[in-house]
């Protein structure tokens, strides 16, 4: 591409794959399992019902609110790659965009947690120089799960 073809690049939309809303559910199922679940059935034994049924239902509000949130937070998360640069966009009640031309990307690494092992996906960190930060980069863009090509 010459240097007059800027402006004529196409970017390439990406998405995660599903399995990182899979992993975002399973995180959440645990959560209820080892923590909610026991609080609740320790409120429900120890307190009279006008107390714990109160409690029961915020505590299923909670969690249909935050199925609600990972649904639309793994909705919100798209990554656009040009020639020149790298765009990211998460989030929902703070969307948050970063972009970073491509001449600034200097190294790449991969994290895989135990639960993202099991489901087969990874999170790709472009870093970029930094020269303030102490290892002399910084992490400027996460790109979180298996990416999966929408042809623009």
């Amino acid at each position: 591409m010459t240097d007059g073809e800027e402006g004529t690049s196409q970017p390439c939309i990406f998405l995660p794959s599903r399995r990182l809303k899979f992993l975002y559910l399973t995180r959440l199922f645990f959560i209820v399992w080892v923590v909610v679940m026991p609080a609740v059935m320790v409120i429900c034994i120890g307190f009279p019902t006008s107390v714990s049924l109160p409690i029961s239902v915020a505590a299923l509000l909670v969690v249909l609110l935050a199925l609600t949130c990972i649904r639309r937070y793994y909705g919100s998360i798209r990554y656009h790659f040009t020639t020149w640069h790298i765009t990211g966009y998460h989030g929902v009640l703070f969307k948050k965009t970063t972009c970073i031309p491509c001449d600034q990307v200097h190294r790449v690494s991969t994290r895989k947690g135990p639960f993202q092992r099991l489901f087969g996906i990874a999170t790709v960190d472009l870093l970029t120089t930094d020269p303030t930060a102490p290892c002399g980069s910084r992490v400027h863009l996460s790109i979180f799960g298996n990416i999966l090509v929408i042809h623009t």
